[in-house]
């Protein structure tokens, strides 16, 4: 789910902020586990939620299995963006006692300025207003049936499952190491308004999401950096109104502060992308052109499943990208790769 959206405004100064807590860690982390997509990707996780032998307790399953059938990953989100809950306790108060218009309306995904009308009208159960939001993102892989899911699960239901779900996960997974992960992301936000200090915004932006292609358009005058540790290595984007999001990979120096000889993951992650001749192979042929799994799969003589795992690979490095159906490859970011690792042997 390497999504990198672009939109903030071209030629004016805009604000970028960093926002941390362990509760946006605890929603990523869900988000991360229940998406399959991503197993053997994710270098903090070894076994997915479906896993059986993943540690999790039976009541955690269950719920993971909700988050994964209906992605209200997504809910968990939406809703702390709203939220000036800093405390799971503050947090479950919060939700416990939200209206359920308000509760839905914040749930559902901010998609543009021209469709909050619509928005706000299917949180009220409006079935046309649903309809219309359900077309426009049809293009989504999962947008139209949680759509669905937040304007018409029964709400008690609803906040029982979004409370539980964190609940848990902070039991089982964030109190065992409540004081590390806390002092990683914190490092990191420090890190990253240091760096801040001593770049120019637009280069900042590409350097924190490992996107040399983000090209600013007129839409947004903020953008909101949460950094992020079990998801790693991946970057998410989301849309608020006025306002691009970024979940961010940790750096490898906010984990291990100490070892200045650990590189980041994701210069791992692209060296060892390249150490494969399938992969190489690959990556040629996409410098010349786009194409989709299909014309790759006749072209190369492996299966359309190995095809899709190293094409995987490639995506989780950043070195391809895709367009609905089509991959492609990130040229500016395979020209970055020897500046990256001189800098760190350097650093």
């Amino acid at each position: 789910m390497k999504i990198i959206q672009t939109g903030f405004k071209a030629k004016q100064d805009y604000t970028i902020r960093f926002e941390t807590s362990l509760l946006w860690e605890a929603a990523l982390g869900i988000a991360a586990i229940t998406n399959v997509s991503l197993a053997g990707t994710l270098e903090h996780v070894e076994k997915m939620w479906d896993d059986p032998e993943n540690g999790f307790s039976t009541d955690l399953q269950q719920e993971l299995h909700v988050i994964h059938q209906h992605n209200t990953w997504k809910a968990l989100l939406q809703l702390l963006h709203h939220s000036n809950a800093t405390t799971l306790d503050e947090w479950t108060d919060e939700l416990s006692n939200m209206p359920e218009q308000t509760l839905r309306e914040q749930s559902l995904p901010y998609i543009g300025s021209a469709f909050e009308k619509y928005r706000t009208q299917a949180a009220q159960g409006n079935e046309s207003s649903l309809a219309t939001l359900q077309e426009v993102t049809a293009d989504n892989p999962f947008f139209p049936h949680y759509i669905a899911f937040i304007a018409d699960s029964d709400i008690n239901f609803l906040k029982k499952h979004l409370i539980s779900v964190m609940k848990k996960w902070f039991k089982e997974v964030i109190r065992p190491k409540e004081t590390l992960l806390q002092d990683m992301l914190k490092r990191d936000i420090s890190n990253k308004e240091h760096k801040l200090t001593a770049m120019d915004k637009l280069t900042f932006i590409r350097w924190v999401t490992n996107s040399t292609n983000f090209e600013p358009d007129g839409t947004i005058d903020t953008i909101l950096f949460i950094p992020h540790y079990l998801y790693r290595p991946w970057t998410i984007s989301a849309d608020l109104p006025g306002t691009k999001v970024f979940y961010y990979p940790i750096h490898a120096n906010s984990i291990d502060p100490e070892n200045r000889y650990n590189p980041d993951t994701m210069l791992v992650r692209k060296y060892k992308a390249l150490g494969d001749a399938t992969r190489l192979n690959l990556l040629k042929r996409l410098l010349e052109g786009e194409q989709t799994l299909q014309q790759l799969t006749e072209q190369l003589p492996v299966a359309k499943s190995t095809l899709h795992h190293h094409l995987k690979m490639l995506k989780s490095a950043g070195l391809i990208g895709s367009d609905k159906q089509a991959y492609y490859a990130n040229k500016k970011s395979i020209a970055f790769l020897d500046h990256e690792l001189q800098t760190f042997l350097e650093e």
